[in-house]
């Protein structure tokens, strides 16, 4: 007759051959497996779409449907440990791992108007100091952009942002917040710098030609740079300067003390070809965000408050690119769709699932 202790040992043993019923191998086994799968099905479609000759079909379905089975592994591992543990997990502890998890990835806060302080005008300098706020972007991967009341951001304004962003790749995401019913920070939405950059030129054909100068004439300096050559002696000619209208502005283009070239160069001209509408600006609201941005604002956000179960769910549900949290309808923070997956699993196992 086994005794209590290897009835005990007997029971925990079998109780951690099942952890990973659905999974035949370990949970860091499902984690590498995921982005490999990922990479492989997204590298087979593309050439089977060579090979059929689908180039111009959508593939907005099968994408999702290769980040999906990319995700199996992962999805096993948690039904896995959902099992191990009859059905209940600990979706409170889930919650908030998740939550703080987010917290570490708010973003960064962009200046009212993308300036450090109100009164600045584009055509100071050709927008020194709106370009100076975006350089200090390139290294995050969100920002987020207070509306405040409605008053503190100008259309033109978050035009440089989002160009800014498209351009140099980051930031990847813009979440926007705002002041509703008495309550600050409240969030509104997220969406690309590249979707909202052609809303807005869509709005406005006034913008959509200052943007398309700009980039025009930011070209054509470049192209007439040769980068081999020291700076006093670079033929970036007078005569250049005045066919592109840019006269008297190498300030701009080669600002002191190294006299070389811009690197935010095509966002100083756009902040010079705009400051004329800024005369009258044009503020935004929330109504004036949703006018402008509704086919491309992301507005769904896991709550805090809602039931464990049902945030959960939505958590590991959602399709998008990204996630955000809020509490009390406060924006707390954002997360890629495969970093919240990731997440919850390690949340989910216990400590020495992985082992």
């Amino acid at each position: 007759m086994d005794s209590p202790q290897k009835s005990k040992a007997k029971g925990m043993t079998k109780a951690k051959t099942s952890d990973l019923a659905f999974w035949p191998f370990s949970a860091r086994m499902a984690l590498f497996l995921a982005p490999l799968l990922l990479v492989v099905l997204v590298v087979a479609w593309g050439a089977a779409r060579t090979a059929l000759g689908l180039d111009t079909a959508s593939a907005g379905w099968v994408l999702l449907g290769i980040v999906g089975l990319s995700l199996l592994p992962v999805l096993l591992v948690v039904l896995s440990g959902v099992a191990s543990t009859g059905g209940s997990v600990e979706l409170g502890a889930v919650k908030i791992a998740l939550t703080a998890a987010a917290g570490s990835q708010r973003g960064l806060a962009v200046p009212r108007n993308v300036v450090p302080q109100l009164g600045v005008s584009l055509a100071d300098a050709g927008g020194v100091e709106a370009t100076a706020s975006l350089r200090n972007l390139r290294g995050t991967e969100v920002a987020v952009v207070d509306l405040e009341d409605g008053h503190a951001w100008w259309e033109t304004r978050l035009m440089l942002l989002c160009a800014g962003a498209t351009r140099l790749g980051r930031p990847s995401v813009v979440v926007f917040t705002a002041q509703q019913q008495g309550r600050a920070d409240q969030f509104i939405g997220w969406a690309r710098p590249a979707d909202l950059l052609e809303c807005l030129q869509e709005s406005d054909p006034g913008l959509r030609k200052a943007y398309l100068q700009a980039s025009g004439q930011a070209v054509a300096v470049r192209l007439a740079e040769p980068t081999l050559q020291p700076p006093q002696t670079r033929p970036t000619t007078s005569a250049l300067m005045g066919d592109l209208g840019l006269q008297g502005l190498r300030y701009m283009t080669h600002p002191a003390p190294r006299n070389e070239l811009n690197p935010l160069l095509e966002e100083q001209l756009l902040a010079r070809s705009m400051a004329g509408f800024e005369a009258l600006p044009a503020e935004i609201d929330v109504p004036r965000l949703y006018q402008l941005f509704t086919p491309v604002l992301h507005t769904k956000a896991l709550e805090r408050t809602d039931d464990d179960a049902a945030w959960l769910r939505a958590a590991l549900l959602d399709d998008g690119d990204y996630v955000a949290f809020t509490d009390s309808g406060r924006y707390t923070g954002i997360m890629s769709g495969a970093a919240v997956a990731r997440a919850a699993l390690l949340a989910l196992l216990p400590p020495d699932a992985g082992a």
